[in-house]
């Protein structure tokens, strides 16, 4: 097994069952360092902007850090890129588990994966090679059946990302699904649907011991800062290790930020039925771990009473709670559970199924919609039966389910009747859970990520701890650059997001460098994330007029609460929206210039 410096790409086209390697260019590890630039600079290099998604010519790039499959903890996650077929810019996507950990133990950081398979079928990887192999026995199952019959066939130590039938059917929040994580956001099961592949099985070699002596230093260092923060009771690492990602929702709605009912309150009267202590003592089981970290926040939980009873689920995580229960008006925890553990065997981003769930409620409610379209499916606030068949309508796309899989953006176009007021989406990504109404550096960072709608690389903490006042404008442009850089730059290891709330960043640099045998700066590394983010934009196509949030934030007050009257002050986002763009070196209307592209050594 090589060093990641090493490694190679392995490359597979399925139209023309090809396969072949390529060594990875020298100048790639200092200018995009693995994972997430990568995928970005082969995406760059290789894919037409103007595709569409489901074209054969799009891509789905799997990789790895230079941290992968080491002991340093909070880095197992895998990234994947690709073009989205929500968005229609560029995806970035990342599962947790141990799949990134099995990819170390071959000789590649990187697997492409084009073209359109003839019939369906599954790459299988290797140490040192590759082969497609027919899949028409696993088509049509859901993605724990999957992954059990080629664990049968293959052996239970393999490590598999497989779609289930709403990847097959393209609905376009599809998710891949490793084991229990999933390749969340933003349809990338649609696209590998869209190329009839089913799964990507890894068997790697053995482990070999990646650790010398700089980088064994580097994680003992690494693993004695976050062991002090584990003995911290009310630090953050500590509250999703002894309670899940869930643990902080009696306070945001305490504060008046649950978004609640598709977005128009922050105060949800149901919050302790679906709180991380209603979980702990009715449904969880143990805790679950991905490689190499002593977090644990993973919670493996089960249903043992009611109409749902039997349902298994590894969580559900804070942002699936809010969008399948306090945006739907659900208070059943076990109906969340049911509901969660049906979005993964299908395969379905779980943020934009309950998002879109509950924009449907809504349009039900002001009779844009009716029981003819929904088959007779009252679909009120609340009604958790209701979101549960919804949520099997849409992967199915049975009735007004094969609108709602095209997303609420989609949906609400053809629906008209001003829906898209309350089409919770920026970019064509739903929300998550965070209210722009609440936390203003929210709205900039909603408004101007290159995913949509994605909390991924926002300023909570500090707006939530209150480090910086959370409904000041001034500044906020400023800071969001900043942590969508830092951000960009850690998925490049590929770490996990929750390791920024414990490692200070020299953290990375050390590690980085131990494993590399790099020299990296603290700036050198921020700018390889400010590199990536401004090749995101440029390939994405957007510019200020994409930079918006929906109607509903600067319009609709939040009527109740400790921050009842609060809303999106246009005029003032516009003044955020300015600030952003002069920290990043645009021009008014939100484009790198030429002047900047240099800077940063971006050819166009």
């Amino acid at each position: 097994m090589k060093s990641f410096r090493e490694k190679k790409i392995l490359r597979v086209d399925l139209s023309h069952k090809r396969i072949k390697e390529q060594n990875v260019p020298q100048d790639w590890f200092e200018k995009y360092v693995g994972g997430m630039g990568f995928g970005v600079k082969i995406l760059w290099d290789e894919v037409n902007p103007g595709i569409d998604a489901f074209s054969p010519e799009n891509k789905l790039i799997f990789s790895i850090g230079p941290l992968t499959g080491t002991l340093a903890p909070m880095f197992a996650q895998t990234c994947l890129v690709t073009k989205s077929p929500l968005t229609k810019g560029v995806l970035n996507t990342y599962a947790g588990g141990f799949l990134g950990a099995e990819i170390s133990r071959t000789n590649y950081c990187a697997m492409v994966i084009e073209g359109v398979a003839e019939r369906p079928s599954c790459v299988v990887v290797n140490e040192d090679g590759a082969e497609i192999t027919n899949a028409d026995s696993l088509w049509g199952m859901n993605t724990i059946r999957t992954q059990e019959a080629i664990k049968r066939d293959m052996g239970k130590e393999v490590q598999v990302a497989c779609i289930g039938p709403a990847g097959e059917n393209l609905v376009r929040f599809s998710s891949i699904i490793a084991a229990r994580r999933a390749f969340g956001r933003g349809g990338s099961g649609a696209v590998m649907g869209s190329k009839k592949l089913k799964a990507v099985v890894v068997r790697g070699g053995e482990r070999q011991d990646q650790e010398n002596e700089k980088l064994a230093e580097a994680i003992k260092e690494a693993r004695d800062v976050l062991k002090k923060s584990l003995a911290e009771p009310w630090n953050l690492i500590t509250m999703f290790a002894k309670h899940g990602t869930n643990a902080a929702l009696p306070m945001l709605n305490e504060r008046g930020m649950l978004s609640t009912r598709n977005h128009r309150e922050g105060v949800f009267e149901g919050a302790s039925k679906i709180s991380a202590d209603y979980f702990e003592k009715n449904l969880f089981v143990k805790n679950v771990a991905c490689f190499a970290c002593p977090v644990a926040c993973g919670r493996f939980s089960v249903v043992k009473h009611g109409p749902y009873a039997g349902t298994e689920t590894e969580g559900p995580e804070y942002e699936t709670i809010y969008a399948l229960g306090s945006n739907c008006g659900v208070d059943s925890a076990e109906a969340i559970a049911k509901a969660d553990q049906l979005c993964d065997e299908y395969g379905m981003d779980t943020l934009s199924t309950g998002v879109t769930v509950s924009f449907a409620m809504e349009c039900f409610e002001l009779g844009i919609i009716n029981e003819n379209d929904t088959g007779g499916l009252v679909l009120k606030f609340g009604n958790h039966e209701a979101m549960v068949k919804l949520i099997e309508m849409i992967a199915r796309r049975e009735k007004i389910g094969n609108l709602l899989a095209e997303g609420t953006r989609i949906a609400a176009e053809k629906l008209n009747r001003d829906a898209s007021v309350f089409a919770m989406q920026v970019k064509g990504m739903e929300f998550a859970a965070w209210m722009p109404e609440a936390m203003k550096g929210i709205a900039c960072t909603f408004a101007t990520s290159n995913r949509g709608a994605c909390h991924k690389r926002a300023i909570i903490g500090d707006e939530f701890s209150g480090k910086v006042d959370p409904l000041a404008y001034e500044g906020k442009g400023k800071l969001t650059k900043e942590i969508q850089d830092k951000v960009n730059a850690i998925f490049t290891l590929v770490g996990c997001r929750f390791s920024e709330f414990t490692y200070p960043f020299n953290i990375y640099i050390k590690l980085l460098n131990a494993a590399t045998g790099m020299n990296f700066t603290e700036s050198e590394f921020l700018r390889v994330g400010e590199r990536i983010w401004n090749m995101e934009r440029i390939f994405s196509g957007f510019s200020r007029k994409d930079d918006r949030l929906p109607e509903r934030c600067y319009t609709h007050a939040i009527p109740s609460g400790p921050l009842a009257g609060q809303r999106v002050d246009r005029e003032k986002f516009e003044k955020m929206l300015d600030e952003y763009y002069e920290a990043r070196g645009w021009n008014k209307e939100g484009r790198p210039t030429e002047a900047k592209l240099r800077e940063l050594s971006i050819a166009t």
